[in-house]
């Protein structure tokens, strides 16, 4: 059984824009989540409306899949990149998440998170002979740890399958939209193209692009000896305390935001993972291949 609960804004979403790459804690919050719950909004662009903002459940995902999916991501998980832009917060000084390096990069700060399965952006040296920004292709991770992602697979596809259970209309849509997108670049027996992989990183308050717009976030969490790292929408007010084992639904185009990490033991860790459907994927057709490397565009 679950609860069922319509939740107010409390800010406008004009209001709120001052926060975005902020860090919460955990007592901005004044609603907390900790049994099964389903939690929607009224969609302020459409009048009467409503929405799904959460569908949380508990002790979802069983150990023996925990596990499988810490020993295949684990490693992955602790490199660490420069182009999480908002999400790893505006550092101390600066008015804007990137900056632009000596090179002509724009990078953000360095976090540990990483992504998994097929991905619809080239790799930054063959985008001019590419000549398009939309060129669909396997990560690197996939491409280079084949055995890893296959021992994997059974942990997305129970993933998929709770998505399946509680996702109702946003499933169907997203389900119809991978049914058009080539097998190749689609993880299969899912409705799911990419996983975002973050290794004991607190994200701060952003809103998620790139990914489907009609569909849901799945985000489910591992790890061990650690507190914290729960997810909030601070425009809401309201904080689901996620841990290992649980399964979240989420609309993961409102503002959202991690509370602090803590590790208490040396061996420590928190594990999460975010799966969803790359929006411009159903556009990647004609095969290109560029020094091996394999896109669709």
């Amino acid at each position: 059984m679950s609860t069922k609960q319509i939740y107010k804004k409390l800010f406008s979403d004009s209001e709120f824009e001052k926060y975005k790459g902020t860090f919460f804690g955990d007592n901005w919050y004044t609603t907390v989540i900790s049994d099964n719950s389903d939690g929607y909004y009224i969609d302020t662009g459409s009048p009467g409306v409503k929405k799904v903002l959460f569908k949380f459940r508990k002790s979802t995902i069983n150990q023996e899949l925990q596990k499988l999916a810490t020993k295949s991501f684990l490693e992955l998980s602790k490199k660490k990149h420069p182009n999480r832009g908002l999400a790893s917060g505006i550092p101390e000084g600066q008015k804007v998440s990137r900056i632009t390096t000596s090179t002509g990069q724009s990078e953000s700060s360095y976090v540990a998170s990483n992504i998994a399965g097929y991905y619809d952006r080239p790799l930054r040296e063959h985008l001019k002979e590419l000549g398009t920004v939309v060129a669909c292709r396997t990560t690197a991770f996939t491409l280079n740890n084949i055995k890893l992602w296959n021992n994997a697979l059974p942990f997305i596809q129970k993933c998929s399958k709770e998505y399946s259970r509680l996702g109702g209309k946003y499933y169907k849509l997203q389900e119809k939209e991978y049914s058009l997108i080539n097998k190749e670049i689609k993880i299969p027996n899912t409705v799911f193209t990419t996983i975002t992989t973050n290794y004991n990183w607190r994200t701060a308050c952003h809103r998620d692009s790139g990914d489907y717009p009609l569909g849901l976030g799945n985000l489910i969490v591992t790890g061990s000896n650690f507190n914290g790292g729960y997810i909030g929408f601070p425009q809401f007010k309201l904080l689901i305390k996620i841990k290992p084992g649980d399964f979240l639904l989420m609309d993961v185009h409102q503002w959202h935001a991690n509370t602090p990490i803590k590790i208490t033991r040396d061996n420590g860790f928190r594990l999460s993972f975010v799966m969803y459907l790359r929006k411009d994927s159903v556009k990647c057709k004609n095969k290109k291949t560029i020094n091996d490397y394999v896109y669709f565009i």
